[in-house]
């Protein structure tokens, strides 16, 4: 490692899929423990994932952050516990009804994050219809969503198929949005449109800044394509055991994978010095 890989870390940044919780969603106590003993150390941990709010909150009362937030691939910077917004980059609400038109007439699976935080509108493959949710229960069925949407959702995700469907689709979908958005995969099925520039790179950038804490004293954890960019502006970028190559290419260091607490060996390797 260089001296900059040596400096005193301050702030990490972690991935939820795949690095905090495994793919099943459960988050293993020896990572729990760790993230409670950087906090405790007076250091600053949060997540950093592409999961809206809403599928993030059942995940808050397993894991301990400190920091602001970054849902959405950093389209929303909000307070875990008490929902204060510190930055939001909504899609357009006309091309959100776009994406909903586009779905309908092309039979595309569509979730869209609806702007309270609370509410999804979403089409899962294999379902006939669109439905309304609220905390995962089924609030109704839904004929139009165009009509639903009444405000910028803060994020449209995409389920394909298949792994071997989602190239296609995101072609598609990149080539109906054009400049107006990018298409970015965050997993072999899961296909996230985003504002063009929105990176997890750009909201750790404007977390790092709120808190006053150099790039250089900053951590990035991640697994996932999506995460380059993360792993990339992080002083320190780590890559799981479990991570992509394209991840894998871009970090500083590889901790076990997400099955061995691969994210609790890293905090306590590099934050806790333990």
């Amino acid at each position: 490692m260089t001296q900059t890989k040596r400096a005193e870390y301050r702030l990490v940044f972690c991935d939820l899929d795949g690095t905090v919780a495994t793919f099943d969603g459960q988050v293993r106590p020896a990572v729990q423990q760790a993230m409670k003993a950087v906090v405790d150390a007076g250091r600053w941990i949060t997540l950093c994932t592409s999961r809206g709010y809403q599928l993030v909150k059942p995940f808050l009362d397993r894991v301990v952050v400190n920091a602001p937030m970054i849902c959405c691939t950093g389209g929303l910077i909000v307070d875990a516990q008490t929902r204060h917004i510190y930055h939001v980059r909504p899609l357009p609400l006309a091309l959100a009804r776009d994406l909903a038109r586009l779905s309908l007439q092309e039979g595309i699976a569509m979730w869209f994050y609806l702007g309270d935080m609370e509410t999804m509108l979403e089409r899962r493959v294999g379902e006939r219809m669109y439905t309304l949710r609220q905390d995962g229960k089924t609030v109704r069925e839904v004929s139009d969503p165009v009509q639903e949407l009444t405000q910028p959702p803060h994020k449209v995700l995409i389920e394909t198929k298949s792994a071997e469907e989602t190239p296609l689709v995101v072609a598609r979908v990149q080539e109906f949005v054009g400049d107006q958005a990018r298409v970015v995969v965050s997993s072999p099925r899961r296909v996230e449109v985003v504002l063009p520039g929105l990176s997890k790179g750009w909201a750790m950038a404007w977390v790092a800044s709120h808190l006053g804490v150099p790039r250089e004293q900053t951590i990035g954890v991640g697994d996932g394509d999506n995460d380059v960019e993360m792993v990339e502006w992080a002083g320190l970028g780590i890559a799981m055991g479990n991570a992509t190559p394209a991840c894998k290419a871009v970090a500083d260091w590889n901790a076990p994978p997400v099955l061995e607490d691969g994210l609790a060996e890293a905090l306590r390797r590099f934050v806790l010095k333990t």
